[in-house]
């Protein structure tokens, strides 16, 4: 079955590298050869929907975009709701006294709220365990502590977005590179990651790309285009 559908992570995976945030103009290049040779990209992400919409945009990425690790999804100018609520005020406050801190664009956030997590190891899980003692889903990304309704998930976000466009997961390729993208990975028919990526994704993966990050994901596309991902 030909894949007609390829959801990346963004962070690390069409970035240059694992904990860089600069664009790979290899990975942009490749999105946009994909989408001219029928192969929808859909951009998945824990930003907010104004980053991951816009990326998707200017990238030239026309699938849905899954935003809020899979808590909304915006496809035609139209936002769909996985999760409902967000994180108690209360919560945050005691996150705040922890010492973490928003991020900025908790704002644009209808459900998943990020944090810049402290420097203290101690605190930062102490955190982390609160909000799942209280009912959410909370995990460090690398980039940001994320804290999101227990609906949410990027697999979730996949699987809705598979729904919408009619497709079966063995039409369907995901790339991460996080433990936060295991979910995504482990629902998409086919998963691939860059060279660079955490050991765990890897060891679920049925491509690991010879490349880091963008340059890797460039080696993926070709694979797909080609019709041989394992």
């Amino acid at each position: 079955m030909a894949i007609r559908l390829v959801a990346t992570d963004i962070d690390g995976t069409i970035t240059l590298h694992r904990g860089n945030l600069l664009l790979s103009q290899e990975a942009i290049e490749a999105i946009r050869k994909l989408e001219e040779n029928g192969v929808i990209v859909s951009l998945v992400s824990g930003n907010s929907v104004p980053v991951t919409a816009g990326l998707a945009r200017y990238i030239g990425a026309r699938g849905p975009s899954i935003a809020e690790n899979g808590c909304v999804i915006f496809y035609k100018g139209k936002r769909y709701h996985i999760c409902e609520g967000r994180p108690s005020q209360d919560l945050v406050d005691e996150l705040l006294k922890l010492g973490f801190k928003e991020s900025w664009q908790n704002i644009y956030r209808h459900h998943d709220l990020a944090f810049y997590p402290p420097a203290s190891r101690e605190a930062r899980e102490k955190g982390i365990l609160l909000a799942r003692e209280k009912g959410y889903k909370a995990f460090d990304s690398g980039y940001a502590v994320h804290i999101l309704p227990s609906q949410g998930g990027k697999d979730q976000g996949l699987r809705k977005v598979m729904e919408m466009l009619g497709l079966e997961p063995g039409e369907v390729l995901a790339v991460g590179d996080g433990g936060n993208d295991l979910p995504l990975l482990e629902e998409a028919g086919y998963s691939a990651c860059p060279a660079d990526a955490d050991e765990a994704v890897k060891r679920i993966s049925n491509y690991i790309a010879s490349k880091p990050g963008g340059s890797g994901f460039a080696e993926i596309a070709e694979l797909v285009l080609a019709g041989r991902i394992p």
